[in-house]
């Protein structure tokens, strides 16, 4: 496979922004990301009682979530990848367990066999040239029992995500995007375990706003295919296929 979208993400000229210039905005879209992470984490620790879980997150972007969950799981192990060499480099001079990747074919990456506890991405997927074979890459860097968590993963007919494309006008960074299908992520992850979930969550603008979020929710629009992105969980287990 060919990463034709490496050269795009690692460009340092890309520009991350969101259309509406809102301070509370991102930051409470920052905060919804970590709280649905730290659930995540906490859920998976309690669950098998890890002591010293190793932790890899997927594109950090500008390591701000990365370092308040570093901060918030003092015992845990955290690993960073990045196609961004600033970003890297910066995380790097703070101390932090972070690397430059050029491949969207995960494992290939770590060739000295390293593998890892729990494996997450925010808005990840969506990015790669081919996210399903992507995926397939990270499943085969868990441990047995690993577990992994994919959030805000624009889905293949995600009206808003089409809208903010074309509202954010750039397409040196989205001309490339292989938007992801549930059906075909469950289809992938079945054939690897059967301990896995493929859920809609609400749009990343809408849960930009807490209040708007939340009546959201109570109209049931966070599980209309069309609106919104998909999170995906999934445990490699005893039933694991892959191996």
């Amino acid at each position: 496979m060919k990463d034709k979208n490496v050269n795009i993400q690692a460009s340092e000229e890309v520009s991350y922004d969101t259309i509406i210039k809102n301070d509370s905005m991102i930051q409470n879209r920052e905060r919804v990301s970590i709280r649905q992470i730290c659930a995540f984490i906490d859920d998976t620790v309690e669950r098998t009682g890890w002591a010293n879980p190793s932790i890899l997150e997927i594109g950090f972007n500008d390591g701000s979530r990365f370092r308040e969950l570093c901060e918030i799981y003092k015992y845990a192990s955290f690993t960073g990848l990045e196609v961004r060499e600033k970003q890297v480099e910066d995380m790097i001079k703070q101390g932090y367990d972070c690397r430059l990747v050029k491949t969207e074919i995960f494992d290939e990456f770590f060739e000295n066999g390293e593998k890892f506890d729990i494996i997450f991405g925010f808005a990840v997927l969506h990015h790669m040239s081919d996210p399903y074979k992507t995926l397939e890459s990270i499943m085969r860097l868990l441990k047995p029992g690993g577990v992994l968590l994919f959030i805000r993963e624009a889905h293949k007919y995600d009206v808003l995500s089409h809208l903010y494309t074309t509202l954010r006008g750039n397409w040196a960074y989205e001309k490339n995007t292989l938007k992801v299908k549930s059906k075909l992520l469950k289809e992938l992850l079945a054939r690897h375990t059967t301990d896995y979930s493929v859920e809609f969550d609400n749009n990343g603008l809408v849960t930009c706003f807490e209040r708007f979020s939340s009546f959201y929710c109570k109209l049931k629009l966070n599980k209309v295919p069309l609106w919104n992105g998909i999170t995906i969980i999934a445990r490699v287990g005893a039933d694991n296929k892959s191996e």
